[in-house]
């Protein structure tokens, strides 16, 4: 999300961008003209349109128009784009079956605006009523989203841009991910943007693959079963963004049946088995989840077909307050838990337990081992109590 919004936010913010020097020179020539409504279809054969859509990567059907009403002081403005293409670098960031830009225009404050252009090569945002975009059915695909560097402004200028997304669908690259609909509302400076609230929803299409999440847990080698179903249907929202305190709120549900887990590192130096007929229920309720993972964990001295019962089962709160950095609070079971010495696999036992998982980036592990059975240790093991630390690696760390 973090990646995906001042993107988007650029983009469209190019689309405002091609239209509102021809707007403002529109109006001001044909405004006496305006008062029954009167509306055009947009020519890219335009030399001006031309060289403005060619240079923000802008495309769209030729049934594609601009109306415009008088009405008083205001000049109601409506921009539709048919079938838009937008890309970036040369590759198709957003399509949709339309696109629409709604805007009132205050004749007085757009002939002041065009003659700031024209005589001072300046643009007073404060000078445009607010705008809105609205796009119908979107298709977006976030496999060329990079994160944006902030750009530090004293300009106190600036135009209301609310953006609204209906029945979209998102990709990343091949991938399926799913529905979105998103509404941001953004305060518009000229060097750059400031989201101010925003709510946004995304429902799993039936295609999408368990495998992809992993790659938001550095821990997780890979996740994905043949006979796996995952569905989630998540709301991320703010109405604060820049209130100083944590104001962003998650509720969704998240369900997966019937996947296997891989984990790259295990605490304790142990050799990490893969965890299969992995079922998760996570329920989130304004920023605090439920969670229920339930799990056969792997013994490679057995048959798999032997091993059809679960014998791991994680519960407890999580709380995504922080998204990044979620706070855990879990408690693990498990009973005839295969385990192997990293080092040294022979050095191996089966042993229940119950563990404690607290904390943030650094996981506070308390628990008791019942030992039921080890081989290749001098001494055998004996039933034991033990406190360990765990560090979660940053997305951001090297790996």
């Amino acid at each position: 999300m973090e990646g995906i919004v001042p993107k988007l936010i650029k983009t469209l913010l190019s689309l405002v961008s091609t239209f509102i020097l021809f707007l403002v020179i529109f109006v001001i020539a044909f405004y006496f003209y305006l008062t029954d409504g009167v509306e055009f279809n947009l020519d890219k054969s335009n030399k001006t349109l031309s060289s403005l859509t060619q240079r923000f990567e802008i495309d769209f059907n030729e049934s594609s128009s601009v109306f415009f009403k008088a009405r008083d002081k205001d000049i109601d403005t409506y921009i539709t784009l048919v079938d838009p293409v937008i890309k970036k670098s040369g590759k198709i960031f957003i399509e949709a079956e339309n696109i629409t830009l709604n805007t009132s225009l205050d004749f007085r404050k757009t002939l002041q605006f065009a003659l700031e252009i024209l005589l001072n090569n300046n643009t007073d945002l404060n000078l445009i009523n607010p705008v809105a975009i609205k796009l119908k059915s979107p298709l977006l695909d976030i496999s060329n989203v990079e994160g944006q560097k902030k750009i530090d402004t004293n300009d106190k200028k600036s135009f209301d841009l609310s953006i609204k997304a209906e029945n979209g669908k998102m990709i990343d690259g091949e991938i399926d991910l799913g529905e979105f609909n998103f509404l941001l509302n953004v305060i518009q400076f000229s060097q750059n943007s400031i989201l101010d609230s925003f709510k946004f929803r995304l429902k799993s299409s039936d295609k999408f693959p368990a495998s992809y999440i992993a790659q938001f847990f550095p821990d997780v080698e890979s996740i994905g079963d043949s006979k796996e179903t995952i569905s989630f249907d998540i709301t991320l929202e703010d109405e604060f963004v820049n209130n100083a305190e944590m104001s962003q709120k998650l509720n969704g549900v998240i369900q997966i049946r019937n996947t296997t887990m891989r984990l790259k590192t295990f605490p304790a130096q142990l050799k990490p088995e893969p965890i299969r007929r992995l079922n998760l229920d996570l329920n989130i309720v304004d920023n605090i989840g439920q969670a229920n993972l339930i799990g056969t964990v792997y013994n490679p001295k057995k048959s798999l077909g032997l091993q059809t019962k679960p014998n791991l089962q994680i519960g407890g709160t999580i709380d995504f307050t922080e998204i990044a950095k979620p706070d855990l609070n879990l408690i693990v079971n498990g009973y005839d838990i295969y385990f192997a010495k990293l080092e040294n696999i022979n050095l191996n036992g089966v042993t229940d337990l119950t563990v404690s998982i607290i904390g943030k980036n650094v996981l506070d592990l308390k628990g008791s081992l019942k030992i039921k059975k080890s081989s290749g240790f001098l001494v055998p093991l004996t039933d034991t109590e033990f406190e360990a630390k765990h560090t979660m690696r940053s997305l951001d760390e090297k790996k």
